[in-house]
């Protein structure tokens, strides 16, 4: 019993303290009821809680069907992804055609060395690798004996911070095993052009210098009859909206065309993850409301009004149609692949939709988002959807709210009746401890006068 320690009656008799316990336990009855009723409105309130976090998810995909700007997206397509890849903001780019040359790549400075017989055996020496980067300012590294080989040198350049990457590699070309160290700036452009270490290292089994330089390059590109430079193989804004990703040369004389155009295959996805969404809340719903004569209803939201009313709300705003408007080429989701299935669901055929918008997007995104003039169906997606979950007037956030506060009202009640027991028991506690000290003192008497009357039997025997 909680807050009522049997403990404290332990001094009581074993039939005083079944009484006791039967008294306290008559007199939680009301909170045991209480704590039932609370039972069965937090299981509503965990049901209520997982519809409210679908419907929630919901809202996440559901601006993006809001306007016809919403749904626009686009993709930025080559001839060869080897050559130029990149993406188009939808909020700047427009659909079209371009061609292009790419004369050349941007290229950080490079620089080789001399060759060594072998990569981690020869030892070069000991000494000071001095590098003056871009901004003039002189560095040095030093390289001892345990980092003197071609491969040492190179992993102590790759630790330091000179803005350079090194590596050995094998030059074939030679009859004579050729191992060289090749250095690169990390930053392309011509811009980024630097000077390249001076070695001066002494005791070595080989010398080493720099035997062949390449300078920092810039990227061109012939656009639109003119040949431009760029310092990095990333062009922004040269086709408006547009990052073109350079990655090789064309043919000379063969321009490559990049397209931007609609995105049919990502408009589908965000649809299909509308409609797996809006599912999620009709088959939670559907579930709900399978009830037979065995089920426990405490246990579920089977009837209630508020999954009623958002299922009402969804399945109205979703079976908006156009039908009586005859210039319109679609006017309802099922003309798009979207309709009710006998389960209470939504189908959803993806290449229904995908040739939709394929044949007619505009016709597509007047239904859905609306055409500045009339609202889309979409529209009164959203509108349902904030009637069902919003705050101050969402119908799942209300039925939280209320019985969140019957919960609070039930604590405080249980509260209240605990501690009123807490005084019973105490007071009960009292009087049976009085009693069984008064039946302990008629006990005694008895025994003694028993005591007396056997002892005058004895006497007068």
């Amino acid at each position: 019993m909680p807050g009522i320690s049997m403990d404290s009656v332990s001094n009581l008799s074993p039939e005083f303290q079944k009484a006791f316990s039967s008294a306290v336990q008559a007199e939680r009855k009301p909170i045991q009821q209480l704590e039932n009723k609370k039972s069965v409105i937090e299981s509503k309130v965990n049901l209520l809680t997982d519809l409210n976090s679908k419907v929630e998810s919901l809202k996440e995909n559901l601006p993006a069907f809001g306007t016809p700007f919403a749904i626009r997206e686009l993709s930025l397509n080559s001839d060869d992804d080897k050559v130029i890849s990149g993406s188009a903001d939808k909020s700047l780019a427009e659909k079209g055609k371009y061609n292009l040359e790419v004369l050349q790549l941007a290229g950080s400075a490079s620089a080789l060395s001399n060759a060594i017989p072998d990569k981690n055996e020869t030892s070069l020496g000991t000494g000071y690798i001095t590098f003056t980067n871009k901004n003039g300012d002189s560095q040095e590294i030093f390289i001892d004996h345990d980092n003197s080989t071609l491969e040492g040198i190179a992993k102590v350049i790759n630790s330091s911070s000179l803005g350079l990457k090194a590596s050995v590699v094998n030059d074939d070309s030679q009859e004579e095993p050729a191992f060289k160290l090749l250095l690169r700036s990390e930053n392309v452009g011509s811009q980024n052009n630097i000077e390249f270490p001076e070695f001066y290292f002494s005791g070595g089994e080989a010398d080493l210098f720099i035997e062949s330089k390449n300078d920092a390059s810039n990227a061109i590109v012939k656009y639109q009859g003119y040949e431009i430079h760029s310092p990095t193989n990333e062009l922004k804004d040269m086709i408006p909206g547009a990052t073109l990703n350079l990655k090789g040369t064309t043919e000379p004389g063969r321009p490559i065309t990049v397209t931007i155009e609609q995105d049919i295959p990502k408009t589908t996805t965000k649809m299909k993850d509308v409609v797996d969404k809006l599912n999620s809340i009709f088959s939670f719903i559907q579930g709900q409301n399978k009830m037979d004569e065995k089920t426990d209803t405490s246990k579920t939201l089977g009837g209630d009004y508020g999954i009623r009313l958002a299922e009402d709300r969804l399945r109205s705003a979703l079976q908006q149609n156009f039908i009586g408007d005859a210039s319109r080429k679609y006017r309802s989701l099922g003309d798009l692949g979207v309709q009710f299935t006998k389960q209470g669901t939504l189908s959803f055929d993806e290449k229904k939709f995908q040739a939709a918008l394929e044949s007619n997007f505009d016709d597509v995104v007047t239904l859905l988002s609306g055409n500045g003039e009339t609202k889309g169906v979409m529209a009164s997606v959203i509108n349902a959807v904030n009637s069902i979950s919003s705050t101050g007037g969402g119908v799942i956030t209300n039925q939280l709210q209320n019985y969140n506060s019957q919960m609070k009202t039930i604590d405080r009640n249980i509260e209240t009746k605990e501690k009123q027991v807490e005084r019973k028991a105490e007071a009960l506690k009292n009087q049976l401890a009085a009693a069984q000290n008064a039946l302990s003192a008629m006990q005694g008497q008895a025994s003694y006068f028993q005591g007396s009357i056997n002892s005058m039997k004895g006497a007068t025997g």
